[in-house]
């Protein structure tokens, strides 16, 4: 069984301050060698019989995989296809460099992660968001 937890980029000071990796779920929105950007799923706030009145965007997270092992969806063999545009990944971030300005504050659009696993999500898992 997989879990994962979303962090909320509105909330990044919890981040900074723990030495835990970050775990994102999404898909693939673009590649530019090394670079990859992971858009995660929208929130649509309200409850059961209760439609949401607004749509809040996903946060997008510009990856850096140059490191990354990329694994298969049981997580215990490497993947060998390339990533795609499209594809549903978890990723796990490494937190930034505790002297870089992005650590001390609120998570910057234009910061770049670094990623240690990247595991292709099949069509039969679910996305779990929180």
């Amino acid at each position: 069984m997989l879990l994962t937890a979303l962090g909320s980029p509105k909330h990044s000071d919890a981040r900074a301050a723990s030495p835990e990796p970050l775990v994102i779920q999404g898909h693939i929105t673009a590649i530019e060698g090394d670079l990859v950007t992971v858009k995660t799923p929208d929130g649509y706030p309200g409850g059961p019989g209760v439609h949401a009145q607004f749509v809040r965007s996903g946060p997008k997270f510009t990856v850096n995989i140059s490191g990354a092992r990329i694994l298969l969806a049981d997580g215990k063999e490497p993947d060998r296809r390339p990533l795609a545009v499209g594809d549903r990944v978890l990723v796990v971030l490494s937190e930034p460099d505790s002297g870089s300005p992005a650590a001390a504050g609120p998570r910057d659009d234009n910061q770049t992660y670094f990623a240690s696993i990247v595991e292709r999500i099949v069509q039969g898992d679910k996305m779990i968001t929180h």
